[in-house]
């Protein structure tokens, strides 16, 4: 409901001009937090590389629910209108979960995978991540 909402406050205009900015603002902020956490977690909690992974990914989202109905009130007093903040903002939040969803399930299927008792990850593992970014399978 709260992205549907989000969704008809768009400013498509907007949205085209700032496409680049709005890429960088999902996936900056997201990999920067998850490589942090991956740090963390392996320095104070002696987690695995890619448990510490996984775990960043997990932290690293921010949440719609919380982001979208604050900017959509100041879109509605004509806050940032002009230079297309909000729609920014809120097109970038959805992108920044799905990019935490996928780094995870990436992380996931190197932490179960190989195969039956083969102990690790194979080459197919680590060649399907970009199919799995790209596809969104």
């Amino acid at each position: 409901l709260i992205l549907t909402r989000a969704g008809l406050a768009f400013d498509v205009a907007a949205l085209r001009r700032l496409v680049f900015v709005v890429a960088r603002l999902a996936v900056l902020p997201c990999l920067a937090e998850a490589i942090v956490v991956f740090a963390l977690a392996m320095l104070l909690l002696d987690f695995p590389p890619i448990w510490a992974a996984m775990l960043g990914f997990v932290v690293s989202p921010i949440s719609p629910a919380v982001v979208v109905p604050g900017l959509l009130s100041l879109q509605e007093r004509g806050y940032g209108t002009t230079t297309g903040i909000p729609t920014m903002v809120v097109a970038a939040a959805p992108l920044d979960d799905v990019l935490s969803i996928a780094g995870f399930g990436i992380f996931l299927g190197l932490a179960h995978g190989g195969g039956e008792g083969s102990g690790g990850a194979s080459w197919f593992d680590f060649a399907k991540a970009p199919l799995e970014l790209v596809l969104g399978v």
